[in-house]
């Protein structure tokens, strides 16, 4: 926008002038209804986008949208004003965000990381876990069913040591996997940082190439994160982690299936489950 602010016309500038002052508000609004907001026409919102460089207005929007993952805060994001604006229409916009999420990660998987992660689980002394604030939901699924298939799966938690104390704990031949999505933790890549100078190899469960955990990280593999919520919806990072669990099973099947025989025989004896 300021790099095309001197050439637009009076209409465009005004419209540029909302998206600059109002960003919290633009990025959840259709043309039509911006359009409405500003007591003009839709076309001209949309030769607006054209004039600032992108295709049309779904692709500005879009790139609105990844631009703000980090600075939209949760205040923001409840009070902005949503579409659709019926308490139904809400309910409905929540799992269809979801769906298409998880669609989205799917179309997009790379199946080959995700083994090349797998392979590397199996054959690593410990793998730690590390994510925070609302990722550290995910590190604590992801810890509890990989615990099943790996005998040394540690997470970094919170205690009486501090996160930068529990580093001194990893040794050659231990991974870290790190679980980052916005709004991005900056412990999480402060610990990253050093974890990855120290040598040890970082695996990143993340939103995009671009999210910044990718520069301390070996390998990367990527779950879609819509931000049109104040909840951090981690409906689609659990079914890639899903896979990803998937994935270390069935790289030792036989093992799996020995340990998940034995855990059926300790949970019925001690009538774990009704």
């Amino acid at each position: 926008i300021d790099a095309n602010y001197a050439n637009l016309s009076k209409t465009h500038r005004r419209i540029a002038d909302f998206f600059k002052k109002n960003y919290d508000q633009a990025v959840f609004m259709t043309a039509a209804k911006l359009a409405d907001k500003l007591s003009t026409s839709e076309s001209t919102v949309v030769r607006f986008a054209t004039a600032i460089g992108f295709s049309g207005y779904p692709q500005m929007q879009q790139n609105l949208r990844e631009s703000i993952k980090t600075i939209l805060t949760t205040r923001q994001k409840i009070a902005t004003q949503l579409e659709p604006e019926t308490f139904e229409g809400s309910l409905h916009q929540s799992f269809n965000r979801d769906l298409n999420d998880v669609r989205s990660t799917l179309d997009h998987l790379d199946v080959s990381t995700i083994h090349e992660i797998a392979s590397g689980i199996q054959q690593s002394k410990h793998v730690y876990l590390l994510g925070m604030r609302s990722s550290k939901i995910l590190v604590d699924y992801l810890d509890f069913y990989l615990s099943f298939l790996h005998k040394n799966v540690v997470s970094f938690h919170h205690g009486v040591a501090d996160h930068f104390d529990q580093i001194i704990n990893l040794e050659p031949g231990d991974l870290v996997i790190v679980v980052s999505f916005p709004r991005y933790a900056a412990i999480t890549l402060d610990l990253a940082k050093i974890i990855k100078a120290q040598g040890n190899p970082v695996y990143a469960i993340t939103d995009s190439p671009e999210a910044p955990i990718n520069e301390y990280a070996d390998k990367s593999i990527f779950a879609t994160y819509s931000i049109d919520s104040f909840i951090d919806s981690h409906v689609a990072p659990m079914t890639l982690i899903n896979a990803l669990i998937t994935a270390v099973a069935y790289d030792n099947l036989a093992e799996a299936d020995k340990k998940f025989q034995r855990l059926e025989e300790i949970w019925d004896r001690h009538h774990v489950y009704i």
